[in-house]
């Protein structure tokens, strides 16, 4: 599979081509210049662009978009806040209709659990609970950006998929911290995005069948967030920060 991974500077993206390389074709995208591992391309420009996301989705089977920004945003505060909204609407919309023209029929968007930081964390929630965004940048960006890609699912005969992942952090650097009921090693996150590769309902008549979403995090003691949808893909994380729970 030829695969397009946006946000190429970010650990998300990384973590991603590292886990899908062997035996996939991975080409990154981000407006900064960045060095990927042997064996990936890269394409430098902006999303933004539509030339630019054009020359980036042409041969492509598979577009994941991380959602992740770039390192280059404006310092100050309002104009950085501006162009993360604008990347996360605008910038979606130009990037999967450049895949839709170029004949793509599988997309993956990362979103985010903290749009459910408004309930208590002694409940379940699923997927089918309803997300309370706050006005917060990042949990209004990542929601911005999912309902984005789920409206192509409604418009074009493609699958979309959303991936709501918890916090991103590595198991083995969390070791002195107060367990958090998001956590979600960046190596299962990766696995997840393999999960979803051959998931295809992008012939299905109903838009409900091409679009899906799934949370993603790990799988701990009393959980805040149910990850059963996410088992019937094959998602099994392997970290699941065990040693934390159990210790006096």
């Amino acid at each position: 599979m030829n695969i397009l991974i946006t946000g190429a500077s970010s650990q998300l993206a990384q973590a991603i081509a590292a886990e899908l390389k062997d035996g996939n074709n991975i080409r990154l995208m981000d407006s900064v210049p960045v060095d990927v591992a042997e064996g990936c391309d890269f394409i430098q420009g902006n999303i933004l662009d539509p030339d630019d996301s054009w020359e980036a989705v042409r041969g492509i089977d598979v577009l994941i978009h991380t959602g992740e920004p770039p390192t280059d945003l404006p310092s100050d505060d309002l104009a950085r806040e501006q162009m993360l909204l604008d990347l996360a609407t605008r910038g979606t919309h130009v990037l999967f209709s450049a895949g839709v023209q170029a004949g793509i029929k599988k997309f993956i968007c990362a979103s985010t659990l903290s749009i459910f930081n408004g309930y208590p964390d002694d409940v379940y929630i699923t997927e089918l609970w309803k997300p309370l965004p706050s006005p917060e940048i990042v949990e209004m960006t990542k929601y911005l950006g999912e309902l984005t890609a789920r409206e192509f699912a409604r418009d074009h005969l493609i699958t979309v998929t959303g991936l709501r992942m918890g916090e991103l952090v590595l198991e083995e650097e969390v070791q002195e911290d107060t367990p958090n009921l998001a956590w979600l090693d960046i190596r299962d996150a990766a696995g997840a995005f393999r999960c979803v590769l051959n998931r295809d309902n992008s012939n299905s008549a109903e838009w409900t069948r091409r679009w899906a979403v799934y949370h993603i995090c790990a799988d701990i003691p009393n959980p805040k967030f149910l990850i059963d949808q996410a088992r019937g893909i094959g998602y099994q994380p392997a970290h699941d920060f065990q040693s934390l729970y159990l210790s006096p």
